[in-house]
């Protein structure tokens, strides 16, 4: 049996799920995070892959998950951002003979990963494995049908700020 890995992109993955977005809304990024690893790690998907890897962006928060036995998370290393992380993770895999398979909604990141040799799976139909009775999204009407695209809103302005000030080295002052 091939060893396969799943790769799962935290923080794209913790914003479309309703459950984990309530705590990022609070400002709870490590609630978020344990949530979204915790759940996932309770799921069928330990049963399909070999290993779960979580990259989150930005720098470990105090009281955030932690790696187990066949779970890793991982954030970027400084000046690197986590889609970077994830694709250097496909090509560590890949080469290894080992399947890799990205969790995310994020189209541009879904792309790099096939060229890299790995598959994907968007991130509605990831959380609807770790949590089917999730409700419907108002404003997708639930999971992607088979075949569908699913990809990231594009940001605001102010979520482009917001997420600036949060995650760069230097903090800016508010506008």
């Amino acid at each position: 049996m091939a060893k396969t890995e799943l790769i799962v992109d935290g923080t794209n993955i913790a914003w479309a799920w309703p459950r984990s977005r309530l705590c990022l809304l609070r400002k709870d990024h490590a609630g978020a995070q344990r949530l979204l690893v915790e759940t996932a790690t309770q799921s069928p998907l330990r049963a399909v892959y070999d290993q779960l890897t979580f990259v989150f962006d930005g720098p470990p928060p105090p009281a955030g998950p932690s790696s187990t036995r066949g779970v890793r998370v991982l954030y970027p290393d400084p000046g690197q951002s986590a889609d970077e992380r994830i694709l250097e993770l496909v090509t560590q895999a890949v080469h290894g003979g080992i399947g890799a398979v990205v969790a995310t909604s994020d189209r541009a990141l879904r792309d790099l990963v096939r060229t890299e040799g790995g598959s994907t799976i968007g991130g509605q139909a990831l959380i609807q494995k770790i949590d089917p009775r999730n409700p419907a999204e108002p404003s997708r009407g639930g999971a992607a049908e088979p075949g569908e695209r699913e990809e990231k809103p594009r940001p605001s302005g102010r979520d482009t700020e917001a997420w600036l000030q949060r995650f760069s080295a230097k903090k800016r002052p508010p506008t």
